[in-house]
């Protein structure tokens, strides 16, 4: 069943809008995916699949019935569980908010059901967001779906692994230093980080409310665009591809990556000159403060909402507990002077944007680590560190500057692992980011999100590989 349904958002709708398929069977065959994909991936914290299966023959129901359909009608979708929704548990997979009851659904949820979509569970995440493994959860480590062994990147990794193996073709992520880009990193999926400030935050619980960007993780531009336009409440139509003008690649701080990620960049930018856009290289030197005042800002305003787990680190992992201890202290001559710092790494972003249309850099320094792994070669004798800000080496700057980014797969890595580029581009420039990916994704297969598997189960009931015309451009 699940070959001959369509695999995009986009041609689930147009599916669903033609009668040639039930939003039953959509549900379904995504939670057919969940059960095979669930004991590999652990990428969901909740599934209920009797409301999922009630809420599908309700939008069945609603179509006999000659209502017009959503953008997302039937399509099932799934959701970060910092995100509300009514009835369920919003515990951020952290044992101090096990019984949390949300009594109301947050803000994007209800943008989502409002466009027709259907939630199917709650995805696993870094414990309160307070990392970039997604090994630290209260429901326990998800694993990478190309890889088991290897990490999904975080703190939306549940959402990534979701997508990646297409048991939803759309979930809700955040990103405060790389936690929607991470995990599309490692998972092989697309996602969008919005200009900061975009997208309504209610009924999501934070980690940091000035760098928190919640956004769409997807497996097509076109997906991406959709979901996009629902969050933001868009015009989803007229996603045409183009190139930019001109292309600044980044080098110095964001060219301390392994050298198939940074091959990776040059062929995405040797791509847009293909088209006739001019290349311009830009030091990346200045920033070499970025992580000590990310650090400040986004531990201080963890511990200011939640003080109250001060009594009661025992409920939290040792790393969570020690975030939450570090901005407890931060002075408010530190945090002002941290603020003022961000300030000034937005400028340098945007001194670096003025004469150029697109910013080019890896999404990470490598390809998705070892679980077990403390560190990760990037360069003969140079390391990062997996727990302290080695994944998010290239997307937090981006988060102290406020400015949109969209990652993107970017061909395998020598160990058949997801490679991505980074295009970060000016403030509320979410279309043009769009625009220009869907021109890389129709220029280079590199850049079309494959997928893993098969999972365990029935020969054939799923495929994998790249995605192919039947499941990425339906019409």
């Amino acid at each position: 069943m699940t070959e001959a349904l369509p695999g995009t958002a986009a041609g689930m709708a147009r599916a669903v809008a033609r009668r040639e398929v039930s939003p039953v069977d959509l549900v379904a065959a995504a939670l057919a995916r969940l059960e095979r994909w669930e004991p590999v991936t652990n990428a969901f914290s909740v599934a209920e699949p009797e409301d999922a299966l009630d809420l599908a023959r309700a939008a069945e129901r609603a179509l006999a019935e000659g209502v017009t359909p959503g953008p997302l009608h039937g399509v099932p979708v799934a959701v970060k569980d910092l995100f509300d929704v009514r009835g369920w548990e919003t515990t951020g997979c952290c044992r101090a908010y096990e019984g949390s009851i949300a009594r109301a659904d947050a803000a994007l949820v209800t943008r989502l059901r409002s466009a027709g979509a259907i939630v199917v569970g709650k995805t696993n995440q870094h414990e309160l967001a307070c990392g970039a493994t997604n090994v630290v959860s209260a429901c326990g480590p998800t694993r990478n779906p190309w890889d088991p062994a290897r990490i999904t990147g975080g703190s939306s990794g549940g959402s990534g692994a979701a997508v990646a193996t297409g048991v939803v073709p759309v979930a809700l992520g955040t990103d405060t230093g790389g936690s929607i880009r991470i995990p599309s990193s490692y998972c092989g999926c697309l996602g969008l980080k919005p200009t900061t400030g975009r997208l309504p935050t209610e009924g999501m619980m934070p980690l940091a409310p000035s760098l928190d960007c919640p956004g769409p993780m997807t497996g097509t531009v076109e997906d991406l665009a959709l979901a996009w336009a629902v969050l933001a409440g868009r015009d989803a139509s007229g996603l045409e591809p183009k190139a930019p003008a001109r292309v600044g690649v980044l080098g110095g701080w964001f060219a301390r990556a392994r050298a198939d990620e940074l091959a990776a960049v040059r062929a995405a930018a040797e791509a847009f000159a293909a088209a006739g856009a001019e290349l311009v290289e830009l030091p990346g030197e200045g920033i070499e403060d970025v992580f000590e005042v990310w650090r400040t800002l986004a531990w201080a305003e963890f511990a200011d909402h939640h003080r109250g787990l001060l009594e009661r680190t025992e409920l939290l992992g040792e790393r969570t507990a020690m975030a939450l201890r570090f901005g407890a202290g931060r002075t408010p001559e530190q945090r002002a002077a941290a603020r003022a710092r961000a300030a000034e790494i937005r400028g340098w972003f945007l001194e670096r944007l003025s004469g150029v249309d697109v910013l080019l850099a890896p999404t990470t320094p490598t390809p998705a680590p070892p679980a077990e792994a403390d560190e990760v070669e990037v360069a003969p004798g140079v390391g990062v560190d997996v727990h302290r800000g080695g994944p998010a080496w290239c997307t937090e700057p981006v988060n102290l500057s406020g400015l949109p980014a969209l990652a993107m797969p970017a061909g395998p890595s020598e160990e058949g692992l997801p490679l991505s580029v980074q295009l970060v581009g000016p403030e509320d420039g979410e279309p043009l980011l769009l625009a220009w990916a869907r021109f890389l994704e129709e220029a280079d297969p590199r850049f079309r999100a494959a997928r893993p598997g098969p999972p365990p189960g029935p020969a054939g009931s799923d495929a994998s590989g790249e995605l192919g015309p039947d499941q990425r451009t339906e019409t």
